[in-house]
């Protein structure tokens, strides 16, 4: 029989620093993404943030929510976003996940929200009837240089056995690959300056507090500051015998995150906060003024290039339509869309509030 273990943001910490955490064979949650929990200023000492299935004293299954607050009308209510969950391959099917979740939303008071999901977990939310889509953003991905053996060697068994073969015409499309030389023949710094931040300053704050006004989770510069001093993402580039044992990504070999504020003709333009995992880029808050969006994205492609990256995806639908207008031909991009769920009882109580922006949730952490 599963029994359910809960552990609280007053737990986290003991749990995760226990020294005999790191023998786990599976752990339920990084270290540095434990420390993001605890330093949370929208949690409090007694939510619950992770459920631990059990089976026989075995760790089978675990589920995170990540604390937050829903605003309208200067009404606040906490919710929880669904973060992450995992059962173990061999006992999938079974129920574990359904009841992990069937543990958390009494304690939530059914007010659990979820988006950039994998589609195994929302099969179980679509299960339990009690979700639905409550806001989309539209955006675009822009691929700068061939990477077809990181896409498609992850889609599935047949794809990974062809990685070779996906190596190859990476290599081939490299040699004629004329974008990044095309990008940097149109002259995207021209009369742009950049000043770079560790943390938001009160320009950048003005900026993002006026963005964040009309969303339903109306984050400040405390949480902008939260997100850039707590990642989830840890540069490992010789490998993390923990995060080996994280389901979830926590060690990529190479992981950046910036605040950059944007400039022209020394005028202030718009700031951008830019994620780099391996060779891919995100860009989770977006802040522009009106009429510079060629400008600013002008300014993230030209980091893209000097960075490396392959690709950029970005759900500011405004500057993902001009970082297409700069692709030669408009080549190379494909639409993306990105929904977000709520239970049912919160679009009952904030209904078309529900608005959100790229970063919102767990994903200025991703």
């Amino acid at each position: 029989m599963i029994s359910i273990k809960k552990v609280s943001i007053s737990e986290l910490g003991e749990l995760v620093f226990a020294p005999g955490y790191a023998q786990w064979e599976q752990i339920p949650i990084s270290r540095h993404r434990a420390l993001s929990y605890i330093n949370n200023p929208r949690c409090s000492p007694s939510d619950v943030v992770l459920y631990l299935a059990y089976l026989d004293g075995k760790l089978v299954g675990y589920r995170t929510i990540l604390p937050d607050f829903i605003t309208r009308d200067n009404e606040s209510v906490k919710v929880g976003w669904l973060s992450g969950n995992w059962v173990d391959p061999n006992l999938r099917r079974q129920g574990i996940a359904t009841e992990l979740l069937q543990s958390a939303m009494p304690d939530w008071n059914n007010r659990l929200l979820f988006t950039n999901y994998a589609e195994e977990s929302k099969a179980v939310y679509d299960k339990s009837g009690s979700f639905a889509r409550a806001f989309s953003l539209d955006g675009y991905r822009i691929y700068i240089r061939p990477c077809l053996a990181e896409v498609l060697s992850k889609k599935n068994r047949l794809f990974r056995a062809l990685k070779p073969l996906w190596q190859f015409s990476d290599a081939i499309f490299k040699i004629f690959n004329p974008v990044p030389l095309y990008l940097r023949s149109i002259g995207l710094g021209h009369g742009i300056q950049y000043e770079y931040l560790k943390m938001p300053d009160q320009e950048v704050a003005k900026l993002f507090k006026e963005a964040t006004n009309v969303t339903a989770t109306q984050r400040g510069k405390a949480e902008l500051r939260w997100i850039l001093s707590y990642p989830w993402l840890v540069s490992s580039p010789a490998g993390d015998s923990m995060g080996q044992k994280y389901f979830f990504s926590s060690s990529p070999k190479r992981f950046e995150s910036m605040l950059v504020k944007v400039f022209r003709d020394n005028r202030l333009v718009g700031f951008f906060m830019l994620n780099l995992k391996h060779r891919y880029i995100t860009t989770p808050y977006i802040c522009c003024m009106d009429g510079e969006e060629l400008y600013l994205a002008g300014a993230i492609m030209h980091h893209a290039l000097k960075l490396g990256a392959c690709r950029i995806t970005t759900y500011h639908h405004l500057i993902g339509k001009q970082l297409k207008r700069l692709m030669p031909f408009g080549m190379l991009s494909l639409k993306q869309r990105r929904n977000y769920f709520t239970t049912n009882s919160l679009i009952e109580e904030f209904g078309d509030a529900m608005v959100f922006l790229e970063g919102d949730g767990d994903c200025a952490f991703v």
